[in-house]
């Protein structure tokens, strides 16, 4: 056999940019080709000009000529094969220049081996050429380009050798012409891309082999895929080129693959395309997401291609595609990679590889002479890091904490904290449900926060219980953390930035929310410096908006929505300085409310109230009725401490720090105020905070289900307050003693020593308080169950709860309808007003005027009375003395009377008036006969009764309780329609996605990337 004649078809499409040393490559060649021919598919570039100064014989066809297409057609410009002589077709791209030696080494490999049909070279970066791309290529089950490659993999070597793989890439591939002709050449269906791996299953399928040879190499630009060019080819939809590859990657897997896999393969192509549109969303990029959905539709809109596509191969196999299966990638193979390049993408953005060069690099290697060799390594490390002032602030915090939270080991409940319910499985559930079982039953939606705490309790592996008492734990040590990161970086003093970290934590807010469980103030202390430094103040982000990126906005909408969630206050905060800063851009712009840039910077700064009123919705709706309810906190309402103690920066109620223990918060502020201009900006906020707690705090209201009346607790503005007031000293104590030193003494020098003086004497008083009389906090574990254990054993029976509610001034008494068990997260936000028929019977009850209250808590199936301890004797003597309700028990819990009248969840009354309490279990019950059912349920118009598969007419009672009418004796089925509240899910989803997507990191298309980016 003579020597192997070889022809180069090279193929160019607008090349100009990487042609000269394409070109350059190619006469450079230690074994040159025997000819050479160059097929432009119409370049609109000066690629033409260069062939032919190249002199290289040149055929030009139409620019929508695919590349299967010009290499066929390049082939039939050839002479015939010659009987007996070995030829080779040598493909070439435009965008990859060859080593010298790449024609020789490939032709090496392929000596005396006749089953081989085509051998590749290794190829590395056009731009950076230590890049390893590709060494051999196949396919992913899902379709992705597989090379079996670490992302970003630099070439040392490691994948060197000849190895036997799928397919090459088309960029330097050579190919036997006898077996290319054979094979039919490139699938015409192929326009472009997945060509390459389509012809190297066909040719493993007919018998032949593939070669990756490593130590030819070429150097690839990937023009098309990576956007530098166009594309321009006939049937590519869109000329887009993410569509074109996955619809050619599903095309090759489905053409190619055995009958009997295909419906999996149809499986993963349709997943992992739903997959990466929603990454793409995500990334913000729809033209992408868009593309992996149009790519499998385009494939189902033309069927019969596949079906030819896969008769013309079965015709050509000669073994058993099985053999081609030790080349794919297995499925435990694509995650584990899929996982390890999802890592490394995290650890480049979280730890890139980049070095400052203004960082000075110190090398081990510079030894001082005149230092002793053997002597010992100066200092002690333990040391030192035991005196630095943040881990003192750490240690005296944790000493404290030890005592302070004694009692709060375990489940924890009291205050303002519910007790938590079994798993986060309860409150997913209880977030979702259109009707609580809560006092008369309840259809207002659950608060978002629960839903929050549902998906954090899941760090605890969905117990509740655990996350709420480890984040009480650890609370304080968050917010020292928190502050002295924000505090660290005003000032130069380790030990400034520590002890008011240690204040901050130790705030009388900061103890009073913890000691009562008020949730959300807790919260807010922790990210109160990470919303501030979020925010960007020192940037002018806030003051010229219309600088600030969207996503800025976006992401500051998410925290601030998460805040206000467990935090209603906090959208007053909100409103108030949205609206200031637009009427100051209306003044500074002359009150030209026309102009483009107070529109546009009025826009920018609705979506900071806008997204997180959106994302809260329908709570946030009932604001706009009743503005009052967003002073309520979360949980169950316990009163703050009135105006003149929140003055003093102190929120007062149950927990608090007492009077006597004065907050330095307030002094600190109004010294501040008049100190450096620095401080100043930060003390004005806090006195404005300050202020609006003050006033909130004067403001008596009742709500979450409770009647009584009691001062609003003002922790969220208090929270504002008392960390500004520690950034604005922090600014003032900065260099303090050079600047006082270098003047006489006069008030400033007072004034300093005057804080310093109140700051320890509180900082001693409120610690000492903390460890003794803080540790009996409201908020304690194991904390026993107001309703006595055997009220708990009928679940649905509604028992009259009345307690003696304590405050500073006097005891009273509260009340509220108990389904069995204490109230759980959440239950108390939606739990409705008590129906004043029933407030009235209660007061008759209490003031011995209730003749007919048995029967009016009958009549709303309120099965018994409990009088919990300490109980006001008069009380208990007039309900055994009033008619109508039995001793049922006297522990030292309480007392329990029962009921006469005979009550249940679902009171059925005859025509005759005859009444039967009919047993409901899961929602359904048996009627005797014709008559009225009354569901001892709050009316809402969403329930439902369904008997014989017809819904029954829904009415009204005397008493405004649901109840229907029934003709027969049958079985009825209650329901409460939760179309509703399926459709404010929706919204929220729709708009929680669109709100996090818009906040996330934008992608960007490849042609947007400058070459060094893709190198």
């Amino acid at each position: 056999m003579s020597n192997p004649r070889i022809t180069a078809l090279l193929v160019v499409h607008d090349g100009a940019t990487w042609l000269p040393e394409v070109v350059a490559s190619i006469a450079s060649q230690s074994l040159a080709a025997d000819q050479i021919l160059a097929i432009d598919t119409g370049s609109n570039d000066a690629s033409a000009k260069l062939l032919k100064g190249a002199r290289i014989p040149t055929i030009t066809l139409d620019r929508t000529t695919s590349f299967g297409k010009a290499i066929s057609f390049g082939l039939s410009q050839l002479p015939p094969a010659i009987e007996g002589q070995e030829e080779w077709l040598w493909i070439l791209h435009d965008d990859c220049s060859l080593d010298p030696h790449a024609l020789e080494e490939l032709l090496a490999a392929v000596e005396g081996r006749p089953n081989i049909a085509m051998a590749g070279p290794k190829l590395l970066g056009w731009h950076d050429r230590s890049h390893l791309l590709e060494a051999g290529i196949s396919i992913a089950t899902n379709g992705s380009r597989w090379t079996g490659l670490e992302p970003h993999e630099y070439d040392q070597g490691q994948r060197d050798g000849t190895h036997e793989v799928l397919s090459v890439s088309t960029a330097g591939a050579l190919i036997r012409r006898d077996v290319f002709e054979e094979l039919g050449g490139y699938d015409p269906n192929l326009e472009l891309f997945r060509d390459d791996v389509d012809f190297g299953w066909r040719a493993h399928a007919a018998g032949y082999s593939v070669l990756a040879v490593t130590s030819a190499i070429g150097y690839h630009a990937q023009a098309a895929s990576s956007e530098r060019r166009a594309i321009d080819i006939e049937g590519a939809p869109l000329h887009r080129p993410l569509l074109l590859d996955r619809r050619n990657a599903a095309y090759v897997l489905l053409a190619n693959s055995s009958w009997w896999r295909l419906p999996l393969l149809a499986l993963q192509l349709l997943g992992g395309a739903l997959v990466r549109s929603i990454a793409f969303l995500f990334a913000k990029l729809p033209g992408y997401a868009s593309d992996e959905i149009l790519a499998i539709a385009s494939l189902l809109i033309h069927p019969g291609e596949l079906l030819a596509a896969r008769k013309s191969r079965r015709a050509q196999r000669l073994v058993s595609s099985s053999n081609v299966l030790q080349f794919i990638p297995s499925r435990w193979t694509q995650l584990r990679s899929g996982v390890s390049r999802t890592i490394e993408n995290l650890r480049v953005r979280i730890f890139p590889d980049e070095i400052d060069e203004s960082t000075s690099v110190l090398s081990d290697l510079e030894i001082n002479e005149d230092e002793e060799i053997l002597s010992p390594l100066p200092g002690n490390p333990w040391k030192s890091l035991l005196t630095r002032p943040f881990i003192i602030a750490l240690a005296i915090l944790a000493i404290l904490t030890f005592g302070w939270t004694r009692h709060r080991l375990g489940a924890i409940s009291g205050g303002a904290l519910a007790v938590s319910p079994q798993g986060a499985g309860d409150l997913f559930k209880f977030f979702t449900e259109s009707w609580h079982y809560v006092g008369m039953g309840s259809n207002i939606e659950a608060p978002i926060w629960t839903l929050i705490l549902a998906l954090a309790s899941l760090v605890t592996l969905g117990n509740t219980a655990l996350f709420i008492s480890l984040f009480f734990i650890v609370a304080p040590f968050l917010s020292l953390w928190s502050a002295h990161t924000f505090l660290k970086h005003l000032t130069s003093s380790a030990a400034l930035s520590a002890a008011g970290a240690l204040l901050y934590a130790l705030s009388p807010i900061s103890i009073s929310a913890i000691n009562s469980g008020r949730l959300g103030v807790v919260l807010l202390l922790i990210l109160l410096p990470v919303l501030i430094t979020s925010l960007k103040l020192e940037e002018g982000n806030w003051e010229k908006i219309e600088d600030a990126p969207l996503r800025f906005l976006f992401a500051i909408s998410l925290l601030l929505w998460v805040l206000a969630a467990f935090n209603p206050q906090l959208l007053i905060v909100i409103a108030i300085f949205t609206l200031f800063f637009i009427y100051r851009d209306f003044l500074a712009l002359d009150k030209k409310y026309k102009e483009r840039l107070f529109r546009i910077r009025a826009a920018r700064r609705s979506i900071l109230i806008g997204i997180p009123f959106l994302l809260l919705a329908p709570q946030s709706l009932s604001y706009i009725v009743h503005p009052t309810r967003m002073l309520m906190e979360i949980g169950i309402q316990e009163p703050g401490g009135g105006a003149t103690l929140a003055l003093l920066a102190n929120p007062g109620g149950a927990g608090s720090l007492p009077w006597w223990s004065l907050s330095p918060v307030t002094l600190l502020l109004i010294v501040t105020y008049f100190s450096i201009s620095s401080a100043r900006k930060y003390a004005t906020l806090g006195i404005s905070f300050l202020f609006m707690g003050t006033i909130a705090g004067s403001i008596l209201i009742s709500g979450n289900g409770s009647a009584n009346q009691g001062f609003v607790y003002s922790g969220t503005f208090l929270a504002f307050a008392t960390f500004l007031a520690i950034v604005a000293t922090v600014l003032m104590f900065d260099d303090v003693r050079s600047r006082l030193e270098q003047t006489k003494l006069n008030y400033q020098h007072f004034a300093v020593a005057f804080v310093l003086l109140v700051s320890l004497i509180y900082s001693a008083t409120s610690s000492l308080w903390v460890i003794s009389a803080g540790g009996n906090s409201p908020v304690y574990n194991n904390a026993a169950p107001i309703l006595p254990a055997y009220l708990s054993v009928e679940e649905d029976a509604k028992s009259l709860v009345i307690r003696p509610l304590q405050t500073e001034a006097d005891t009273s008494l509260a009340y509220y309808i108990s389904r069995g068990s204490d109230v759980t997260l959440g239950e108390a936000d939606v739990a409705r007003d008590v129906d004043p028929t029933i407030a009235a019977a209660v007061e008759g009850l209490i003031d011995n005027t209730g003749v007919t209250s048995s029967k009016v808590l009958a009549a709303f199936g309120v099965k018994y009375v409990f009088v919990a301890n300490p109980a006001n004797q008069e009380l208990i003597q007039t309900i055994d003395g009033i008619g109508g309700f039995a001793r049922e028990s006297s522990t030292e819990v309480g007392t329990v009377w029962k009921v006469i009248e005979p009550t249940g969840s679902v009171i059925f009354t005859d025509f005759s008036g005859k009444v039967t309490i009919l047993d409901k279990e899961l929602g359904v019950v048996d009627a005797p006969g014709a008559g009225t059912l009354t569901l001892t349920e709050n009316y809402s118009s969403a329930w439902q009764a369904i008997a014989s598969g017809i819904q029954l007419d829904r009415g009204k009672s005397d008493f405004g309780l649901p109840t229907f009418k029934v003709t027969q004796a049958e079985e009825v089925f209650f329901l409460h329609d939760g179309t509703k509240r399926r459709a404010w899910i929706s919204i929220f989803v729709i708009a929680f996605v669109t709100t996090l997507i818009m906040a996330l990191p934008g992608g960007r298309r490849r042609r947007e990337m400058s070459d060094q980016e893709l190198a």
